[in-house]
């Protein structure tokens, strides 16, 4: 006769097998992810039109062939998750997957440290197979991550200095003789080539060698998935922040070409990438807040990896870019004198899957797609912060309210 302990962990299991089952059907068959990796690769302060340029001259093919799409970063303007267009905060939401209200990095300061669960924490939690790197010119994003360099979450951690040339050879390294679930390499020469000379032929060449130095890097990969044919990897290009008009020198403010961002990827996205919201519920910058955001970077490789994340304790900002597309649009308004919460989102069309809200980890409602929005009016005394999480699709997005107004 078994145990009552180990007919609870056989349940446990048995539920973990169903939850992972459910996901599998609703990406079409079933998928084994062991051997799903990724490589993320961050170019620092790369404006989007003048990466353009360097395309259409030719002189940047291999981003071109990740196909990257305009998106933007810096949070929404006037809301909690406002933050500044500096690397780092850029690179902490690239890497959390949320914006400052969450991850708490304001500023360039390298004494600050993540506050929320960073992608590499994420990997390292959900196997004691999975292994993580973080390779990085600009040394304070692993100083901001140092908590996690110090919990083995990140089991790897170079810090180069300003030397793109060790990042990317390093890199090149580990993809020919490490064993990494996912690397993110940092490159710094774009911003530095900015802040110097501003826009003109520097910047651009700065671009041109950085692209060599990613192709590279791909080359590596190359030659790696040649002889682990079964090894699928997710490849992802992106940057933290924009340039400031019309000269390109700085960046920090909340600008639309400070906070129009890219990313690019090696697999089909959806339409949370290639097709932006044309008419956001904020419309503010000519529409920014339409397109897809860097706080999508985390989901989407979770979503590559396989990764299934408790509702009840989901705390990302972002829509993945690849299979199923939760909620988008996600906002939130909180009326402390009412001591109501107003969330409001999108769906898409068709669809007859339903959602569910969580509020703290707790299920608070289940409504069916055609519901775009819902008011809470059972809050928590003191209302504090709140966590809510909308589940679409079996896709879990999150926001966070506090005594801001809030929108996505």
């Amino acid at each position: 006769m078994y145990s009552i302990a180990r007919l609870c962990g056989i349940a446990l299991l048995l539920g973990l097998l169903a939850a992972l089952l459910l996901k599998n059907m609703l990406l079409g068959d079933s998928v084994d992810f062991h051997r799903h990796k990724a490589l993320l690769i961050g170019v620092d302060g790369v404006q989007y039109e003048q990466l353009k340029q360097a395309i259409d001259a030719g002189h940047a093919p291999v981003i071109a062939a990740l196909r990257p799409m305009m998106t933007y970063t810096g949070g929404m303007v006037g809301t909690a998750t406002q933050q500044t267009t500096f690397s780092g905060p850029g690179w902490a939401t690239v890497l959390t997957g949320a914006w400052a209200d969450r991850h708490r990095i304001a500023s360039n300061d390298s004494g600050l440290r993540i506050k929320t669960d960073s992608l590499f924490k994420l990997i390292s939690l959900s196997s004691p197979t999975r292994h993580t790197a973080s390779i990085v010119s600009w040394n304070p994003i692993n100083d901001n991550f140092a908590d996690d360099i110090s919990a083995g979450f990140i089991e790897l951690g170079v810090k180069c200095g300003g030397d793109d040339q060790c990042a990317t050879e390093r890199t090149v390294q580990e993809l020919r003789t490490g064993n990494f679930d996912f690397i993110f390499v940092h490159l710094d020469q774009p911003d530095d080539a900015g802040h110097e000379n501003g826009f003109g032929p520097g910047y651009q060449d700065a671009i041109a060698k950085t692209d060599k130095q990613i192709g590279l890097i791909l080359d590596a990969l190359g030659k790696r998935k040649r002889e682990n044919a079964d090894e699928d990897w997710l490849v992802m290009v992106t940057t933290d922040h924009g340039r400031r008009l019309p000269d390109g020198y700085d960046h920090g403010e909340q600008s639309r070409s400070e906070k129009t961002a890219f990313i690019g990827l090696n697999k089909p996205a959806n339409e949370q990438l290639t097709q932006p919201i044309s008419d956001p519920d904020n419309p503010a910058l000519n529409g920014l807040y339409g397109l897809a955001s860097e706080a999508d970077v985390v989901p989407t490789i979770l979503t590559h990896l396989g990764i299934n994340t408790d509702p009840q304790r989901y705390t990302i900002d972002g829509v993945p870019l690849i299979g199923h597309v939760g909620v988008r649009q996600l906002g939130a308004s909180l009326n402390a004198e009412k001591r109501t919460v107003e969330l409001r989102w999108r769906v898409t069309e068709g669809s007859k899957q339903p959602l569910r809200i969580y509020r703290a980890g707790q299920l608070i409602a289940k409504l069916t797609d055609s519901s775009s929005q819902y008011i809470d009016s059972d809050l928590p005394q003191p209302i504090g912060q709140l966590n809510y999480t909308v589940v679409f699709n079996e896709v879990p997005v999150s926001v966070l309210v506090s005594d801001k107004s809030v929108k996505r």
